[in-house]
């Protein structure tokens, strides 16, 4: 199903039980990672992830259903990130959608995938997948991004901040976070 920003983050946020995929595709690669990274937030400091990329799903398709029907040998909750995924990933996402039983949700990364790919075609029709295109944000929003960043590690900037951390990080998300990153007690 195709999402917007809002309703990916909610469903990331509080993951339903109805939703097995995650597709994050396009050129925001950083973007996507920062919004993956809401999944293990929302399960909890106990969750358990597993990392796969597009290359190990291309040789064993069957590994990512066995990896999302799979329990945590503690119980706690656990989830699967695929990073680097492409068209090699269509025959595992395919059969993870068409599984009977799933208990861990999955989030696909897939940077160089296009809206017009079988991937994000077959996750955009699915009714247990969200897919949100993920472009890389203009001078305008960056500044948002750059307060929003510092918020969530405790800063509040000063007038300009924001404005200044995103022309010197060059619009890269990933730069201003590192930039941001410092404990909450550092003076800016």
């Amino acid at each position: 199903m195709k999402a917007t920003e809002a309703r990916l983050k909610a469903a990331l946020d509080r993951p339903p039980a109805d939703i097995r995929l995650y597709l994050l595709f396009g050129p925001d690669e950083a973007g996507a990672i920062a919004l993956a990274n809401r999944l293990p937030r929302a399960l909890g400091p106990d969750a358990e992830r597993i990392d796969l990329d597009g290359a190990t799903l291309r040789s064993d398709p069957a590994r990512l259903v066995d990896e999302a029907a799979s329990l945590s040998l503690f119980g706690t909750p656990r989830h699967i990130r695929v990073s680097a995924a492409g068209e090699e990933s269509l025959a595992a996402a395919t059969a993870l959608l068409e599984a009977d039983r799933v208990a861990n949700p999955v989030v696909m990364i897939a940077p160089a995938l296009k809206a017009s790919s079988k991937l994000s075609k077959l996750a955009l029709d699915s009714p247990a997948a969200l897919a949100l295109a993920c472009y890389v944000p203009g001078a305008d929003q960056m500044e948002s991004i750059a307060n929003d960043l510092a918020r969530d590690v405790g800063l509040r900037l000063g007038a300009g901040v924001a404005r200044r951390l995103a022309a010197a990080g060059g619009g890269d998300r990933a730069v201003i976070a590192i930039t941001t990153g410092v404990p909450a007690r550092a003076p800016v």
